[in-house]
């Protein structure tokens, strides 16, 4: 697997260039001494792409060359206590291929770094007004942060031994390294299909056709808000949030059949390799401290997916095992009719107009049934809905930042059956190129 490793050489020279004109020997002084604390500065920025390895046991993919590209790169440069922040930006493009220079004026003492790769002018000025420099950002779409080769990547700084306050001391070098992680995640839904024709989904009953290229998905309930550099417990805005109002989340802004497109699953595509997945639809984490176990509750607040199907039933006005292009040829537009009253052993039977459904029940199980006891399957769409993660809290529970949900259906239902899907999720480290590694070099010299 490939991890974008940055390197940042930091090279400090003393500010000496002082205007005497108009000054006292004491004025002068004075400004000495107050001008000895700052340090110039010249940032080197260099990038590379080596090979780094994974835990062992532990899957992670890494994202398409899309995801990864650094358009713009941004240091924030702040004092312990968060005040004295200073911005400093590179921007062009395919930036992780050229030796980027910063030139920074800083106090010594202990500070605080911040990175962030592709973050909106108007994100960095919100950064700098907040009082912890970590404020509520808010997204008018999810494409604000996704698209144009600018995904949204941030990270602090620490020393080699983890601490987050790094001292600049004079004729000192500190190593620093950060890493940066998508502030969004991504979500793919997976069809596992019939073993001798992958065109085709697996059906819990072999009572119809489900083709895999008409199923389709949207993510409903996804989050507006987000904090731009990780807290604790994964927090996002609403974490602790006792109710919820429409600046709060999106809701899926397509009916599902008009959504993605799922794809076959495939365990080794699971996996890091030239095959591996990445497709998928784009999301902020959405976290929550409350246990959802009330899933009419969870689903105000928790991104879940709507899945359309389109299905065409084999069995039909009373043929069965009809072959995909006969059941399709008694059918308009694909839309049939299932009857709520049928007997049990007529469960299965579907129809293509209401009256043929009266006529068959009278004529061969003798129930009287009228045109409010059928059930209207338009185009043949089946609806589905699954949570993309647990909507319990626990530690496996919610979506967090820069994850990639793999949703596997195992298997579809018919219509008039209880259980509708079955549904695996797989989740996996969506790493950089994903998770960048950062080493700074800190250093200074009066």
């Amino acid at each position: 697997m490939r991890l974008l490793k940055l390197t940042y050489y930091l090279f400090f020279a003393l500010a000496s260039a002082i205007s005497l004109f108009g000054c006292s020997q004491d004025e002068y002084m004075e400004e000495q001494d107050v001008k000895q604390s700052q340090i110039k500065a010249q940032l080197i920025l260099s990038v590379s792409t080596p090979q780094t390895g994974v835990r062992a046991g532990e899957t992670t993919l890494t994202g398409k060359d899309v995801e990864n590209e650094c358009r713009k790169l941004t240091l924030f440069i702040m004092n312990a206590d968060g005040s004295g922040i200073q911005d400093y930006s590179v921007t062009g493009d395919n930036l992780q291929n050229k030796n980027l220079f910063f030139n920074v004026v800083t106090s010594q003492g202990q500070k605080k770094i911040f990175a962030a790769v592709n973050m909106p002018d108007a994100q960095i000025a919100k950064i700098k007004e907040a009082t912890d420099h970590n404020p509520v950002l808010t997204i008018s779409n999810i494409t604000d942060i996704t698209t144009d080769n600018n995904f949204l990547m941030t990270g602090q700084a620490a020393t080699e031994d983890g601490n987050i306050i790094i001292n600049i001391e004079a004729e000192k070098t500190t190593k620093v390294k950060a890493t940066l992680t998508r502030i969004m995640s991504k979500v793919l839904l997976t069809c596992s299909t019939k073993e001798d024709n992958d065109e085709y989904v697996k059906l819990i009953q072999d009572n119809g056709y489900i083709r895999l290229d008409n199923v389709h998905y949207v993510l409903d309930t996804t989050n507006k808000k987000f904090f731009p550099f990780t807290k604790s417990n994964n927090e996002d805005p609403n974490f602790n949030m006792s109710k919820t109002d429409a600046s709060d989340f999106f809701p899926a802004t397509s009916k599902p059949e008009e959504g993605a497109t799922a794809v076959k699953y495939n365990a080794s595509r699971v996996q890091e390799g030239a095959n591996k997945y990445t497709e998928g639809l784009y999301c902020l984490e959405n976290t929550f401290s409350m246990d959802q176990e009330d899933l009419t509750r969870a689903k105000e607040i928790t991104t879940y997916l709507k899945i359309a199907a389109k299905f065409t039933p084999k069995n039909i006005d009373g043929s069965k095992n009809l072959p995909e292009a006969d059941a399709n040829s008694k059918l308009t537009n694909g839309t049939f009719y299932t009857c709520k009253k049928a007997p049990e052993s007529a469960k299965e039977m579907c129809y293509s107009t209401i009256q043929n459904g009266i006529n068959y029940l009278k004529n061969t199980y003798n129930i009287t049934v009228d045109n409010e006891d059928f059930t209207t399957h338009a185009g043949g769409w089946q609806y589905y809905e699954a949570f993309v993660n647990s909507p319990v809290f626990s530690d496996g529970a919610n979506i967090v930042r820069n994850n990639y949900y793999i949703i596997n259906i195992t298997s579809f239902t018919a219509p008039l059956l209880e259980k509708t899907i079955e549904v695996n999720t797989i989740i996996c480290p969506w790493s950089i190129k994903g998770k960048t590694t950062i080493d700074v070099e800190t250093g200074n010299n009066k």
